[in-house]
């Protein structure tokens, strides 16, 4: 379900502010309007994302388009929702994203990015 496990996972003190849609649903084009997403962590092969829409994940099959700034780069993952849980009145999903070698190149590199400027911002304190 949740890959806490996974040796490369980020998780943000403060979410990442984003937004998706959904591309398909049941192997049916159907292209929705952008929704926001807070991004709460993030790894080469998926992400945690907070929102207040409700997805039938198991009902439906979705594929869904997310994007988020890091580093000042925009980051665009396409992916489906694995599992959901409910957080007050929020929504929380496990998203993992296609084996998209350069896409997980650029997670990676910007994680290592972030996270030293995290180290470097903690040092000069």
């Amino acid at each position: 379900m949740y890959k806490r496990e996974e040796p490369f996972r980020f998780q943000f003190n403060q979410p990442l502010h984003g937004a998706f849609k959904i591309l398909r649903i049941n192997n049916i084009s159907e292209e929705s309007k952008a929704g926001t997403a807070d991004i709460l962590d993030l790894s080469p092969n998926g992400l945690r994302f907070k929102t207040k829409l409700n997805l039938p994940i198991d009902k439906k099959r979705f594929l869904i388009e997310i994007t988020f700034l890091l580093n000042d780069k925009l980051i665009r993952i396409l992916g489906e929702p694995k599992w959901k849980k409910i957080e007050g009145s929020s929504f929380v999903y496990g998203f993992t994203g296609l084996d998209d070698t350069e896409t997980k190149k650029e997670v990676i590199e910007g994680l290592k990015e972030f996270t030293k400027k995290i180290y470097l911002q903690e040092k000069n304190k």
